[in-house]
């Protein structure tokens, strides 16, 4: 479904290079929408293409009704329907994590194969299984969590820098209060956001 923390937005939508890009597991399209409104360069210069995978045909089926997209795929993360390097950069937020654990390594070679500069991988960092779920598009079964692929399982999979989005305590508050220390030491962090840069080089990272 592609739902996350809204502590995401900025830096995915912010740190992502080029101006195609392919959305894997679209859900609702709220990237495709962030994109879309954020990433115009001036009014004159014409809006970014966007693409938008996803495994749940409903989800498409609904997007189709709104212009978001340049146009839409129902298929898997895993055999990706395009050439290689075909976009400039991709974005896989919280898909990680509804795969089995033998497969996160093919949805990163996935998209390192279709990206020509970069992309971007969420998935929390505790354990949060689960079976499908209701959306509003109907029961997705594509909604369980198969696998938490947690901070050393993660950093395995060959990003160019790591972050983190929150500090998991005991506490709520004091998870609040401390929050943007995730960022700093992504293995205590509740998100992980992986970002791989073709160049391999780390940048510094857009927050707002």
């Amino acid at each position: 479904m592609s739902t996350s923390p809204l502590a995401f937005d900025a830096l995915v939508v912010q740190n992502v290079l080029g101006q195609s890009f392919l959305d894997v597991g679209c859900g609702y399209g709220k990237w495709g929408y962030l994109l879309k409104k954020y990433r115009q360069v001036s009014a004159e210069a014409p809006p970014p293409t966007l693409t938008g995978v996803d495994l749940f045909e409903p989800h498409i089926r609904s997007l189709e009704k709104h212009a978001i997209y340049d146009s839409l795929h129902v298929a898997s993360a895993l055999k990706l329907p395009f050439e290689d390097k075909t976009f400039d950069s991709a974005i896989a937020c919280e898909i990680l994590e509804h795969l089995p654990r033998i497969d996160g390594p093919g949805l990163i070679s996935e998209l390192r194969r279709v990206s020509r500069q970069s992309f971007v991988v969420t998935t929390p960092n505790f354990a949060c299984l689960r079976g499908g779920g209701q959306t509003i598009d109907g029961f997705n079964q594509h909604e369980a969590h198969l696998h938490n692929f947690l901070y050393r399982e993660f950093r395995t999979l060959g990003f160019t820098q790591i972050v983190g989005i929150g500090f998991k305590t005991p506490s709520f508050k004091l998870s609040r209060a401390i929050g943007s220390l995730g960022h700093y030491f992504p293995r205590f962090s509740r998100y992980l956001i992986g970002f791989w840069f073709a160049d391999g080089k780390k940048r510094v990272l857009e927050t707002e």
